[in-house]
């Protein structure tokens, strides 16, 4: 299983906010029983989850319950990393929108950040996140605040309607945090999100400069390689094909469905890599063959079944292109070696 992960940067302008405030080092490490930079990777990579115990452990020092929104208010523009410089030299804010959407897991490896027309006038941004992984209400705070204030000179300018929605629950009065991010917030909705006019995505952005932003794009897909979130997404969807070949062909719509992302963004992922949805089907097929054809108790029928061939003449035809001999020849020789 994955381990979800946020960028280094995050907790650099988490950990200086929180000195600002009067957190000092050592009561930071008693609270939390660690030192949180230690745990950085050499890629520059926090655990998710100790980026959630260091956001908690700060509300309880600081008696603040909206340190997300708080902390994610004053992140920042560097705390964005590559997928800001992507956004400022985008020719578009439809353009850098879509580097935040491509690119958001360079900032948290988890979930996937979509973008859609949602009316004629009127855009979404949300954050899909697997229902039994969902992140505390601090770090979803604190990744809309952080967002939300970067951009907001210019939905200042150019929006007339924006706002925030989160699914966890709030106050009945919202007029705290509203206060902090400076925009409507809204509780208890059916998606973490955010909510602008559409007429905003065709203003130019600061500095446009097309030659540096494909540079960029060239290389925020190198740090995608270097994460191996393509080698990720390729196992997970692998190993749901497994577990729904018995009931037969799983189709993308299944597998994305379990994996709870919608189709189309599974697509994209897909299309991030080097393999397809059908070849994963039968990369999946060719590697669970395998090993039912070493468990000898297992009958060919019943492995044709599993693998969800309608008949196993379409199994012993697909066993011997992947192989190079029949099953059953096959199990003889593994039995013979054996």
């Amino acid at each position: 299983m994955r381990t979800p992960s946020v960028c280094g940067e995050y907790l650099d302008n988490l950990l200086e906010y929180l000195y600002g405030r009067g957190v000092t080092p050592a009561e930071l490490r008693h609270v939390l029983r660690m030192t949180p930079e230690d745990h950085l990777t050499d890629q520059g990579r926090f655990p998710m989850r100790l980026f959630e115990m260091v956001l908690d452990a700060g509300s309880q020092i600081l008696q603040d319950y909206y340190l997300g929104a708080h902390a994610g208010a004053h992140a920042s523009r560097q705390a964005w990393g590559m997928v800001n410089y992507l956004g400022m030299s985008a020719p578009d804010t439809n353009s850098a929108i879509q580097a935040v959407v491509d690119f958001s897991r360079l900032l948290i490896d988890h979930g996937d950040l979509t973008f859609e027309h949602h009316t004629r006038e009127q855009s979404r941004l949300t954050w899909l996140v697997p229902p039994r992984q969902t992140p505390s209400r601090h770090v979803v705070e604190f990744f809309f605040a952080s967002w939300y204030r970067v951009n907001k000179p210019m939905l200042d300018r150019w929006c007339s309607k924006r706002e925030i929605h989160f699914t966890h629950d709030g106050p009945a009065d919202s007029a705290e945090i509203e206060r902090i991010i400076e925009a409507p917030v809204h509780y208890g909705s059916d998606s973490n999100r955010v909510e602008f006019d559409n007429h905003f995505l065709n203003r130019p952005t600061r500095f446009p400069h097309p030659g540096i932003h494909r540079s960029l794009l060239q290389a925020a897909r190198a740090e995608l390689a270097t994460l191996q979130l393509e080698d990720r997404i390729i196992r997970d969807v692998m190993d749901c094909i497994v577990r729904q070949l018995p009931e037969g062909v799983p189709k993308l719509e299944d597998v994305a469905a379990e994996l709870n992302l919608a189709p189309r963004t599974l697509q994209r992922r897909l299309n991030n890599t080097s393999t397809n949805f059908k070849s994963l089907v039968d990369d999946a097929r060719k590697e669970r063959s395998k090993k039912l054809i070493s468990d000898y108790e297992i009958g060919l029928l019943d492995i044709s079944a599993e693998l969800g061939f309608s008949d196993q003449s379409a199994f012993q035809k697909a066993f011997k292109r992947w192989f190079g001999q029949a099953p059953g020849r096959y199990r003889s020789s593994l039995k013979a070696v054996g």
